[in-house]
């Protein structure tokens, strides 16, 4: 486990969605204080809680792959071998960016496939 914190990054609270909040994916968090955290974050639902992005759970992860400087995180995915690279849509050259081409050729090395999603936009790498 790592011992990192989010610091000022608050992607996640933007591209993932809340269910127990009704909040879509790609859209800011009501309760996000951006570049700051969860106004409620005592009280953040449970999806918040169990949310990690690859880079907040794994030290090997370049600093400079956090998820606020590429506009880009890796999470888990429900998907057999697989993971998913939620991309800024505010920011959709990011995906060609050298961070997040160097990030999608580090996990195509543990996993078989990687899923991107930039707003409504969806794509899939396989090695």
């Amino acid at each position: 486990m790592s011992d990192r914190t989010c610091g000022e990054c608050t992607l996640c609270c933007k591209l993932m969605g809340v269910p127990e909040l009704k909040k879509p994916s790609a859209k800011w968090c009501a309760s996000c204080d951006q570049g700051k955290g969860c106004s409620i974050y005592e009280e953040r639902p449970q999806s918040c809680r169990n949310f990690q992005c690859f880079w907040l759970m794994d030290d090997n992860f370049p600093d400079e792959f956090r998820p606020d400087r590429i506009h880009a995180l890796a999470a888990f995915n429900d998907v057999k071998d697989s993971c998913v690279l939620h991309v800024d849509p505010a920011k959709p050259r990011a995906m060609g960016s050298p961070e997040v081409q160097a990030l999608t050729d580090a996990l195509l090395k543990v996993y078989s496939k990687v899923f991107f999603l930039c707003g409504k936009e969806s794509a899939m790498m396989q090695r």
